[in-house]
């Protein structure tokens, strides 16, 4: 296998399996595993849903790209961000600088079976909204280095293909979303 990167930055849309699948992946590769909202969350004392209903989402995005700017400084590590993260410029060069980006791809009907309705995501509530931010981060999401989808993979199946694409760093094409 080449070289690993000193990071690999797992994006995409809610529900997508960016912490089921970066655990996973941190244990095949042997780093440790990084989970962006828990670093925001363990900083301010307050789960991500309180500080956008306390502060409003621009605080959130600004603790957002500090942290991202922290785990830039890291190696060997895997990283899941947020749903929103990449999507904000500042953002998505910080988590990219020196990184391998893998886009989690995700039918919004698998994202939309695997997020709870319970107030823990702040932008899950309302299900026209979901599929309206889906709509507006997917060109950034497609940024990444590679792209996986994850709708119909188990999360097994989508740290072997991670590992292949490492191993090939080429790139898996998206796929086309009804």
């Amino acid at each position: 296998m080449p070289e690993l990167p000193a990071r690999v930055v797992l994006v995409g849309f809610m529900g997508a399996g960016k912490s089921t699948i970066g655990r996973r992946l941190a244990r095949r590769l042997d780093y440790a595993f990084v989970d962006l909202d828990q670093r925001i969350e363990a900083r301010v004392g307050r789960k991500i849903a309180a500080v956008f209903q306390e502060q409003g989402e621009a605080a959130f995005r600004e603790l957002e790209l500090e942290e991202a700017k922290a785990v830039a400084s890291l190696t060997g590590v895997v990283v899941a961000t947020g749903g929103g993260a990449f999507a904000q410029d500042a953002t998505r060069d910080a988590l990219q600088q020196g990184a391998f980006s893998v886009w989690l791809q995700c039918r919004l009907g698998a994202a939309l079976r695997r997020v709870p309705r319970d107030g823990s995501r702040p932008l899950a509530g309302n299900r026209e909204i979901m599929r309206a931010l889906l709509a507006e981060r997917e060109p950034s999401y497609r940024r990444a280095d590679v792209a996986v989808d994850t709708s119909r993979r188990t999360p097994r199946e989508v740290v072997e293909r991670i590992v292949e694409l490492l191993e090939g760093r080429k790139r898996e094409k998206p796929s086309v979303r009804p």
